[in-house]
Formats: C-alpha cells, sequence, structure tokens
C-alpha cells in the first residue's frame, strides 16, 4: 500500500450483515455519480449559504449523509477526477494539470472494475479537460465527450470566436440529453453512471430564469441550474422504480477562489476556497439525514464505493473506505492524513509549486513561501501561523515529506507529448505561457524554488477579468484591463490579442489591426483573434483587409475556423465557388467540422443535387446530433421532398436542442397546418404567446392561423 494506511474492504458476506448492500436474493445495487465542475461545499444550502437554491441537493443531504470537510487532492479538473476515479493520489496516478498528461491505462479505474463486476457503464462529461483522449473513458462502455460548441445563435448568425476565451462546455441539460436514453435503456440491470456538470465554470452564464434569479450571482444562479438538471436525473430513476435501490454520490472536483486570497478562480493556490468540496453518499435502506465532521477525501470515493457494493478494492487505492464513518463503528472525531498539491504554477507559468497536507486541525502549505494555518479556529485561512507555531510547522513539513514519499508512485506513463492542437487550445485560454515548465521534470520531492504563486495570483485574476469582460461585450473595461494587464507582461500575444479583441469590440477597427500587425510573429494560438478581428473590419466595410488577416492567420496555422470564416466572407460578396473551395478546405482540416458540412449540403441543395446534400446532412448529424441548425434545415430539405412527417421530426428536434428557435416553431406551424393538424399548430402558437419576446415572429405565426 506505499506504505499508507487504508481500511480493508469489508467482504461481501460482512456488507449484507451491515445492510450496506443487496443481498445475494436482490438485484445488485446500481451506482450514480455526479460530479459538479469548481463547486464550494460553502455556496449549496445544506452547507449553509443562504441565499443558495439547491432543492436537489437539500433533498440528497436530508436522505444521506453529508461530510462537512470533504477535501479535493488537486484543485484542477482533470487531474481531480483521476483520482475520484481510481481512490488514488496525483503522486501516483500522474495526472498533474489539464495538459501534458493522460490517466495511464495501467491503473484500474471504478468502472473497470464494476465493468468486470457486471455493471453497464454510461458517463457523460459537459467539457474539454474530461475529453475521453485524457484517459478517464477507461472501463466505460459508453463516455460521451461531444462537447457542443455554438458556431451560430438561435437566428442563425455566425458566432465566431465567442467560446475562445473559455474551455468548450455543454450545460448541464446537454449532458442529461446524453446521459438519460443510455439510462433507459439499463435500467433493468445493474449499471454505474457518471455525470458531470461544468456549469458553475467560467464563464457565468445561467440560463432562464436563473439568470434573473442571480442576476447578482450568476455562480448561484450555474449551480441552482445544475441541481435541477441533476434532479431530472434523479426523477427518471423514481420513475423507473430504481431509484431506492441506487447508491447515489454527489461530489465536486474543485472550489472557486471568487476573488478570496486575491484568487478569481482555482488552479494556481492550494486554500480552503478550492481544496473543500461537497460531499454527500446516499445509500438504500439507510437513513440518512445525517452529518460526519470527520475531514474525508475524494480519494475515499472509488474505494467506498466499491465497499458499498461488497467489492474488493484493488492494492494501489490509496484512500479509504467510508463505511466505517457511515456504520458508526469508525471514531468520527478522528482525523488523517490528507494530502493536496498544486503543480500549475509551475507547469503554466514558471513560478513555485504549492503541497499540502491535513493534519487534525492544522493545515500546512509548502512552498517558495510556506504558510500554516488552524483551519478550525480560522476557515478563512486569515492567520498565518508559521512564525508563531514554528515546531508545528517544522513537523508537519517532514510528515509531509514523508507522506510524498509513501504516495508516490511511477508516473511516467503518465506524462503525453501534447499535440499542437491542444497546446494551442490551451494558450489561447491563458492555461499555459512560455514561462512555464514541461513535465517530467525529476523524483517528487519539496522545493521552495521559483516565485511565490501568491504574489502573481493577481495578474491571473485580472486575465480572468479581461476574458469574462469580453464575453459580456463589456469592451470598454475589457480595454482597460487588458492595457493594465500588459503592463504585468508587455510582450505576451495573448495580452496583445485580448487587447485588439476588445478594440474590435468597440469598433476601433484601425487600433486594433494595427495592434495585430505590429506582432512581428504571429503564434498560432492568435488565430481567433485575428478572426475576431478579420471578421469585424468585413462587417465594417474594410473587406479587404478583413480577408488579409484571416488568410495570414491560415498561412500560419491552418483551422476549420479560419476556412469556415473565409467562406462566410466569400458568400456575402457572392462568390458561390470561392465559398465551396473554402468550405472544403475546412472540412480537409477537420472532417467533422458540423457547420463547414452543412453549408456544403446547403451549396448542394441549392444546386439541385438533392441526394448528396442529403447525405451530407446525415453526416452532419451523424458528427454533430446536437447542432440544431442541421436539423432546422434536414427539415426544410425533407419538406421540399414532401416527407412531412420526417420534417416535423427534425423541426421537432431544433426546438428541444434550442427552444428560442422561433424560424422551427414557425415552420411547424405551416406544416402542420398543411397537414389539416389545426389543434397542434395552435398550440405551438400559444407557446410562442407565452415565450417568444419576438413582435415579428408573433405576427407571422398570427398571419399563418388567419390564412387557415
Amino acid at each position: 500500500m506505499n506504505g499508507v494506511a487504508r481500511f480493508g474492504a469489508l467482504s461481501l458476506a460482512a456488507a449484507c450483515c451491515l445492510g450496506l448492500t443487496g443481498c445475494a436474493s436482490e438485484p445488485p445495487w446500481n451506482v450514480l455519480l455526479v460530479t459538479f465542475d469548481t463547486t464550494r461545499a460553502d455556496h449549496l444550502a445544506p452547507y449553509g449559504h443562504p441565499d443558495a437554491r439547491t432543492p436537489t441537493i437539500d433533498r440528497l443531504a436530508a436522505e444521506g449523509f453529508l461530510f462537512e470537510r470533504a477535501q479535493t487532492a488537486v484543485p484542477i479538473t482533470c487531474p481531480s477526477h483521476s483520482t475520484i476515479m481510481t481512490g488514488t493520489y496525483p503522486l501516483y496516478h500522474g495526472v498533474r494539470d489539464n495538459s501534458h498528461y493522460v490517466l495511464p491505462e495501467e491503473l484500474t479505474t471504478l468502472a473497470e472494475i464494476l465493468g468486470r463486476a457486471g455493471y453497464s457503464t454510461g458517463a457523460a462529461v459537459g467539457a474539454f479537460p474530461l475529453l475521453a483522449r485524457y484517459g478517464l473513458d477507461q472501463g466505460f462502455d459508453t463516455y460521451d465527450d461531444r462537447v457542443a460548441r455554438p458556431y451560430e445563435d438561435f437566428r442563425g448568425r455566425r458566432i465566431v470566436g465567442a467560446r475562445k476565451l473559455f474551455f468548450d462546455e455543454r450545460p448541464a441539460g446537454r449532458v442529461n440529453d446524453a446521459i438519460l436514453p443510455w439510462l433507459r435503456l439499463h435500467v433493468d440491470k445493474p449499471f454505474f453512471a457518471w455525470l458531470h456538470y461544468f456549469d458553475p465554470h467560467q464563464p457565468l452564464q445561467p440560463p432562464p430564469p436563473y439568470d434573473q434569479i442571480f442576476a447578482g450571482d450568476p455562480y448561484l444562479g450555474e449551480i441552482a441550474y445544475a441541481d435541477e438538471s441533476f434532479g431530472r436525473v434523479i426523477a427518471e430513476l423514481e420513475a423507473a422504480g430504481i431509484a431506492e435501490r441506487t447508491v447515489i454520490v454527489f461530489t465536486a472536483d474543485h472550489g472557486e477562489g471568487r476573488g478570496e486570497h486575491d484568487e478569481a478562480t482555482h488552479a494556481l493556490l492550494n486554500y480552503e476556497t478550492t481544496l473543500r468540496v461537497p460531499l454527500i453518499i446516499k445509500i438504500p435502506e439507510r437513513r440518512g439525514g445525517e452529518r460526519i465532521s470527520q475531514r474525508v477525501g475524494t480519494v475515499d470515493i472509488a474505494p467506498t464505493i466499491l465497499d458499498l457494493l461488497g467489492l474488493e478494492a484493488p492494492a494501489e487505492v490509496q484512500g479509504r473506505s467510508l463505511t466505517g464513518l457511515l456504520s458508526g463503528d469508525d471514531d468520527k472525531a478522528q482525523d488523517g492524513l490528507y494530502y493536496a498539491e498544486t503543480l500549475a504554477p509551475r507547469l503554466m507559468h514558471g513560478w513555485g509549486e504549492l503541497r499540502t497536507i491535513y493534519q487534525g486541525p492544522h493545515k500546512y502549505i509548502h512552498g517558495p513561501r510556506p504558510e500554516l494555518y488552524d483551519v478550525a479556529a480560522d476557515p478563512g485561512e486569515q492567520r498565518n501561523l508559521i512564525t508563531e507555531q514554528p515546531r508545528q510547522a517544522t513537523m508537519l513539513e517532514g510528515r509531509l515529506a514523508g507522506l510524498i514519499s509513501a504516495l508516490e508512485g511511477d508516473t511516467s506513463a503518465a506524462v503525453r507529448e501534447t499535440d499542437p492542437e491542444t497546446i494551442e487550445r490551451l494558450a489561447a485560454l491563458g492555461y499555459l505561457s512560455s514561462r512555464g515548465e514541461r513535465p517530467p521534470f525529476g523524483p517528487e520531492a519539496l522545493t521552495t524554488e521559483g516565485q511565490p504563486p501568491q504574489d502573481h495570483v493577481g495578474d491571473i485574476t485580472l486575465m480572468s477579468q479581461v476574458k469574462g469582460l469580453l464575453h459580456q461585450m463589456r469592451y470598454r473595461e475589457a480595454k482597460d484591463a487588458a492595457r493594465r494587464l500588459l503592463e504585468c507582461e508587455p510582450t505576451s500575444p495573448f495580452h496583445l490579442g485580448l487587447l485588439a479583441w476588445a478594440l474590435a469590440g468597440l469598433g476601433q477597427n484601425e487600433e486594433a489591426m494595427d495592434l495585430l500587425d505590429g506582432v512581428a510573429e504571429p503564434v498560432a494560438y492568435m488565430s481567433h483573434v485575428y478572426h475576431m478581428v478579420g471578421l469585424e473590419a468585413f462587417r465594417d466595410g474594410d473587406r479587404e483587409r478583413g480577408m488579409s488577416l484571416v488568410h495570414r492567420m491560415n498561412e500560419i496555422h491552418e483551422t476549420a475556423e479560419g476556412f469556415y470564416l473565409l467562406a462566410a466572407m466569400h458568400e456575402v460578396l457572392g462568390d458561390s465557388r470561392a465559398q465551396l473551395e473554402a468550405l472544403k478546405q475546412s472540412l480537409a482540416v477537420d472532417a467533422t467540422f458540423v457547420p463547414a458540412r452543412l453549408n456544403v449540403a446547403i451549396l448542394m441543395a441549392r444546386d439541385g443535387r438533392i441526394e448528396d446534400a442529403e447525405r451530407e446532412m446525415r453526416r452532419a448529424i451523424e458528427d454533430g446530433p446536437l447542432y440544431p441548425l442541421t436539423h432546422f434545415n434536414y427539415a426544410r430539405l425533407l419538406g421540399e421532398l414532401g416527407r412531412d412527417e420526417d420534417a416535423l421530426g427534425h423541426l421537432r428536434r431544433t426546438v428541444e436542442l434550442d427552444p428560442r428557435h422561433w424560424e422551427a416553431e414557425l415552420a411547424r406551424i405551416a406544416l402542420l397546418l398543411d397537414l389539416d393538424r389545426d389543434a397542434d399548430a395552435a398550440a405551438i402558437d400559444q407557446r410562442l404567446w407565452r415565450d417568444c419576446p419576438d413582435p415579428t415572429v408573433l405576427r407571422r405565426a398570427a398571419s399563418l392561423l388567419e390564412g387557415r
């Protein structure tokens, strides 16, 4: 066990006696694991937040076991989930950041163990850091990581670059769309399902009505929306009659700084704002509502689930089963040792790294500037005790060194050569800089080398502020903040790109283009900025220079988006031949880029090549089933072919994917009237009057019905 003590797994017979699993004559329990991204425990109602709106989590806490002090092992999405799924620390599984690492195949995941035990295994994740390429799909029969990209808004207007500020993600409702059909197919046999909701992560943009309810705090709105989506999954289990034999585990990968300790987001510091997470476990046939104050960790989740099911945990597991705490057999007042780390400051920016140990009420953070806190008396970590209690600090430093030695494994298999596209993506998001240190970097050891990340986190917070302002189209404020950002690093291409973005948003395209022209050697990850500035210039009438910016970046770094943008420009210029050629180039770069394939299909349909157009649209739906405009345009094609019922199905799917696609609703009304289904058409009209704010759409709907 690498020198780390853990609780032995209960045998199946012993577990039955404790009432912790179904007996042999009953079906095995199912397992539902739900992880919220970037969710602080203290921002949920059961953990005491007065303004939180989390009825699903509230009910889960009332029926289950709530752990008041649960710690993540690392405040970063992919390594944290790797710990959850393997029951091992990053020191052992080797995934230390959202880049350069893949969970090694040699490790055994929770899904692999349950799959071998006869469970069906399915997962749906919400964002880029958990794509299957990073190894967390191991053991899952189904792993849905089709993260949707909103290429256009609901009116069909192209959106270029809006998501380039943040990770690709899909909202919780789309995660449900991915997992619920799978769940419905597996209700008659034991299953393990994992749902990951990314919503509380930046950017904070909760959907209605949470955008209004939490207008003053959209972070709470995102959590409320994710909670609602979680509730729909539980409702499905209840409708299928299997909720009462399903173990439900709810947690988060990490928290969020929210400005405390000068950290707006997460990953760079090791304070409780980002390390403390919620953990609630609901067990069939067990009366819950109990709160457990002993410190636990997300490293304990996998062994606990296995113990509840009467399955043996692998020998390498470093967490412990919490079933003793749940049954009252363990001392609930005695805390064990827990470890946490963030190497991100070193990996991303070349600063110092932070490693943390918890023991009793104390927390020691080792790094270029060590810190010691009594988190029981000082939960906000406002009083650094490093000079007041030097013996305590020295003792914990020694124990931390010993713990690292005990937890360390051979992590070389986790290090991967990162492909240029991923490096570009991470750098464009500001997650990597040229000063960052690339792995591997030698054996595990405590070090005080590098600059204290606490001294620089304000710069990253400022960058996050600029990105947030750009996303909200608050360009004047973004420009001022970007200029302050450039004072920190005047030659940073990324920071120059953010300023150019803000200038373009203000209509100051000449200044934005001059700024980009001044970059002697543009790097690949500036492509989205060139595209956006070029598009704004094109829209403002400077078409030649706008296209030249896009061409220049395509010469440096070909992207499907870049050629797609050129195709859109050629369309405006009326050059259909050049438009088609650019679309073909887009698909040559990325054959799964749905907008390009859809536009090729539309051009084919206009040329009378109906069979070819239908083939391309079917391929587009296969590559991007959650892209509403493909369904809408395919419905139009089917309508022209007289296949009305098929057309109605795709129009209905369009509205399911985008409830504000009013053109699809108008098309449904017209088609239903043609089919003499007046009552169905009237029902859609009533929905428009209830939900649609556009008077033009309402007048068109009324005209269709009056013409009847």
